[in-house]
C-alpha cells in the first residue's frame, strides 16, 4: 500500500489547463462513481479541486496502474488528458505527498500566501469522499492531520496575519475606522470580479445591509443573489450614497463617478457620523477632493496596495516558522503511517506488554525472597507469551493492502496506544531489585 498524489496546480499548469480540470461537488461525486475504488489498484481516493488546483490523493497497490486509471477517468469524465501530461501534472508519493497536502492546508502553496479558504476546501474534499464511500482509514487520517497542521501553522505563526488582497484590505480598513461592521450599511459600486470579491468579504461581516450598484442591473442582481443583499440601478447611485456608512467603488469607468458635490449632499443629514470610502478602481472612481470633507475617510488603491505589500512581506518572514510547525506534524503522521505494517505492530504490542509485566514484577518484588525473583521473571515472560499468542497469530493474518486490513491494524494500535517503535525495549529478564 502506497500513498499517491497526482495533480495539477498554478505552479505546474496555465489557467486554461486548470480550468479544464476544475470540478464542483457533483462533478467529483460523478467521477468517483466511475472509478472502482476499494479494489486494486485504487483502494482509497480523495479529490481536492479548487480554482488553482485539482489533486488526487489515493492509496494504491500499484502506482502505474492507479495513475493510469485516474488519468483515464479524468479524460472520460472531463474530456481532458492533462492529468497524464508530464508537462502539466506532478506526482508525489508517501511522505512527499503528505508534506504537500500539509503545505496546501496551511496556505503555503497558495497564490495568496496563508489564505484561509483552502483549509475549508481540504475539509470539504474529505467530506465529499466520505459521501461517495471512497475515503478510508489512511486518507481520513491524512486529511484530518492536514487540517490540524494547517490550523496550527495559522494559530502559532503570523502566516495568515494581515490582509494580502486589496478586497480584504478594504474590509479591514473600514473595520479599523468604524469598528463593528455589523452595525454599518455597506454600498458596493461595481459588480466585476473585484466588486464580487469585496461583496463576499463584507457579507461575511454580517453588515446591517449590503447594497450593490452596477451599470448593468442584472450584474448587481447576480452578485447579491447568493449573499442576501440588495441590488440597485446605477441611476440610484446618489440616493444610495446617502444611505451608506461604507462605500467601496470598483468600476472600470474611464472617469470619476462620485464627485465632491455628490458627497456634500450625501453627508448633510448624517450629523457628523463618519463615512468610509474605499476607491479601489484604476483609474479612480472618486474625486480626490472628497477626502477633504469633514467626517469622510477616503482611501485609494495606492494606499491599500501599500498595506497589502507590507502584510505580504510580513507573512513571507513567517514561512520558516510555519514550515517547522508542519514538519513536526509531518513527523507524527509518518510515525503512525510507517507503523501500519504487521511486524512493527506486533513488535510494538509485545514491547508494550513486556514493559507492563516488568513494571508489575518490579513493584511486587519486595514481597518475594531473592531466590524467587528468577521464578517471578519467568512467570512474567510466560504470561506475556500466553496473552499475546492468539492476538499475534491473528495480526499476522491481516492484509494491510486492503482497507479492512489497515483498519484492523489502526484499531490495534489505537486500542493499546502503541507508539511507532513501542517503549524503549527492556527484556523481562532484566535484573529486578528485591
Amino acid at each position: 500500500m502506497q500513498l499517491l498524489l497526482l495533480g495539477v496546480s498554478h505552479h505546474s499548469a496555465p489557467v486554461s489547463v486548470r480550468d479544464a480540470l476544475v470540478m464542483d461537488g457533483e462533478d467529483v461525486l460523478n467521477l468517483l462513481s466511475q472509478l472502482d475504488v476499494g479494489c486494486e489498484p485504487l483502494t482509497e481516493l480523495v479529490v481536492l479541486s479548487t480554482c488553482n488546483r485539482t489533486e488526487f490523493y489515493a492509496t494504491v497497490t500499484n502506482l502505474q496502474e492507479a495513475g493510469q486509471a485516474l488519468c483515464e477517468a479524468c479524460e472520460h469524465h472531463l474530456g481532458v488528458p492533462h492529468l497524464g501530461d508530464p508537462e502539466y501534472a506532478f506526482i508525489h508519493r508517501d511522505e512527499a505527498a503528505v508534506r504537500h497536502l500539509f503545505h496546501v492546508a496551511a496556505g503555503l502553496d497558495s497564490l495568496m500566501l496563508g489564505e484561509h479558504q483552502v483549509l475549508g476546501q481540504v475539509r470539504e474534499a474529505l467530506a465529499m469522499a466520505d459521501r461517495a464511500g471512497t475515503a478510508g482509514v489512511l486518507t481520513t487520517r491524512l486529511f484530518h492531520a492536514a487540517a490540524k497542521a494547517g490550523n496550527r501553522a495559522r494559530n502559532e505563526t503570523g502566516i495568515s496575519r494581515g490582509a494580502v488582497s486589496v478586497a480584504l484590505a478594504a474590509v479591514r480598513m473600514a473595520r479599523k475606522v468604524l469598528g463593528d461592521l455589523s452595525k454599518q450599511r455597506v454600498l458596493i459600486v461595481g459588480a466585476g470580479e473585484t466588486g464580487r470579491l469585496v461583496s463576499r468579504h463584507f457579507a461575511k461581516e454580517h453588515t446591517a445591509s449590503l447594497t450593490v450598484i452596477n451599470r448593468t442591473f442584472a450584474g448587481a442582481q447576480d452578485v447579491v443573489a447568493s449573499l442576501g443583499g440588495t441590488a440597485r440601478r446605477f441611476e440610484e447611485l446618489e440616493t444610495a450614497l446617502q444611505d451608506a456608512d461604507v462605500i467601496v467603488t470598483a468600476t472600470s469607468s474611464p472617469e470619476t463617478i462620485i464627485g465632491r458635490d455628490h458627497l456634500e449632499r450625501a453627508i448633510r443629514g448624517r450629523r457628523g457620523q463618519p463615512m468610509v470610502i474605499v476607491d479601489i478602481a484604476s483609474p479612480r472612481d472618486v474625486e480626490p477632493a472628497v477626502g477633504k470633507l469633514t467626517d469622510v475617510f477616503l482611501y485609494d488603491l495606492d494606499s491599500l496596495e501599500s498595506i497589502v505589500a507590507q502584510n505580504r512581506r510580513a507573512r513571507e518572514k513567517e514561512i520558516p516558522k510555519a514550515q517547522k510547525v508542519l514538519e513536526r506534524e509531518l513527523t507524527h503522521f509518518m510515525e503512525w503511517y510507517r507503523g501500519l505494517q504487521v511486524q512493527p505492530t506486533i513488535r510494538a504490542l509485545r514491547l508494550s506488554f513486556e514493559e507492563i509485566a516488568l513494571q508489575e514484577a518490579e513493584r511486587h518484588a519486595k514481597h518475594f525472597h531473592q531466590s524467587e525473583i528468577e521464578l517471578l521473571q519467568r512467570y512474567s515472560r510466560e504470561l506475556v507469551n500466553r496473552l499475546l499468542h492468539h492476538p499475534t497469530a491473528r495480526i499476522k493474518q491481516v492484509d494491510r493492502y486492503t482497507s479492512d486490513g489497515m483498519a484492523k491494524l489502526v484499531a490495534v494500535r489505537d486500542l493499546f496506544q502503541l507508539a511507532s517503535e513501542g517503549p524503549a525495549p527492556r527484556r523481562p529478564g532484566s535484573k529486578i531489585a528485591s
